[in-house]
């Protein structure tokens, strides 16, 4: 069983190494054998830390199987920067005619009730749609729990980083075959790297173009 290990203050030996590596693979596995466990990821209009009225563009929702709960583009409250279309490459023209958050919020609040909300990236991705439900007055998704798989992955990985004396946030690996930086797309890699975890999935597959964390 998977269970909350205590941060290391310093590089962990070969043994606490893969005392993380097994607890991470328990967690995989835990996940993928749980029916409640969703996958989200979410592209977006910027970076919270850098824009307080950040919005989600893109959500997409799967379970492990990949199959799609709820996806599609929502029209946010602002016309997104030549920046951040280059990025995922959506379009403020592609959003124009599609919802707004407030119109699909219960929606997104019924697909998630009594589920496990797993992201690549879960203190980015959970806490903006929460922040959404908030702004727009809208009543938050009664959810079973939630976990970051970004972190599970890193510990699996091991790698340590002294700047931060932690592990090293991992990037997503593009194991879609899908182009990066679409919130169905990187629903399906996080779902990919979770298998690679529990070992149902080959890690000689993992290419060397990866996704970044953010939007």
């Amino acid at each position: 069983m998977y269970t909350t290990l205590t941060k290391p203050a310093m590089k962990p030996t070969t043994k606490e190494l893969a005392v993380f590596k097994e607890n991470s693979a328990q967690w995989a596995q835990e996940r993928l054998a749980d029916v409640s466990t969703v996958i989200i990821d979410t592209e977006t209009t910027g970076l919270p830390s850098k824009d307080p009225d950040t919005e989600i563009c893109q959500l997409a929702i799967t379970d492990v199987k990949g199959r799609p709960l709820f996806s599609m583009l929502i029209k946010p409250n602002k016309p997104m920067s030549e920046e951040v279309i280059g990025i995922h490459g959506i379009t403020n023209e592609q959003v124009q005619y599609q919802p707004i958050f407030a119109q699909v919020a219960k929606t997104i609040a019924f697909v998630l009730q009594d589920k496990h909300v797993v992201c690549w990236n879960s203190d980015f991705d959970v806490k903006l749609l929460w922040s959404l439900f908030k702004k727009y007055k809208q009543e938050l998704p009664k959810i079973s729990g939630a976990s970051c798989a970004m972190d599970r992955y890193s510990e699996w990985v091991g790698e340590w980083n002294e700047k931060k004396q932690g592990f090293k946030w991992q990037r997503l690996p593009a194991l879609s075959g899908m182009p990066a930086h679409d919130a169905f797309a990187d629903c399906l890699s996080t779902i990919k790297a979770i298998e690679m975890m529990a070992s149902g999935f080959d890690a000689s597959e993992v290419t060397e173009d990866e996704i970044d964390i953010n939007f």
